[in-house]
């Protein structure tokens, strides 16, 4: 499911001209520059019945959008929340967002001229039982 997120993220042309094909699952890379996507699992959580697994998923993802300026963290993260929120496909039961924040970029070091926009998501899904 991450891996259809990031290719639902990269085939949005507006988000690809801002940040190229850097859109990363769980951390940047060292030589990625500034702007950047990390997308990461926060919780999954599967639906069950009496029988066993349901086959419904419903995970909760955290993305955060880096950029060298408070403005373009922004742009990209309104970005990102137009594609992703109320979205659904035949992989996707239904994408929503459920917060948007802006945190320092702490992970660039302790004196940092990152700015970070982190969105969460719930992303329903199946899954084969």
């Amino acid at each position: 499911m991450e891996e259809a997120l990031i290719a639902l993220l990269l085939a949005h042309a507006d988000l690809v001209d801002l940040v190229g094909m850097k859109v990363r699952p769980g951390r940047a890379s060292q030589t990625d520059l500034a702007p950047f996507i990390v997308v990461q699992v926060i919780d999954k959580n599967r639906a069950y019945t009496m029988k066993g697994h349901s086959g419904l998923v419903r995970s909760r993802m955290q993305i955060d959008a880096y950029a060298d300026s408070y403005a373009q963290a922004k742009v990209i993260a309104r970005i990102i929340e137009a594609r992703l929120n109320g979205y659904k496909d035949a992989a996707f039961k239904a994408i929503f967002l459920e917060d948007h924040r802006d945190l320092p970029a702490a992970d660039a070091g302790t004196v940092t001229t990152k700015f970070r926009t982190s969105l969460d998501i719930t992303v329903h899904y199946g899954e084969p039982q």
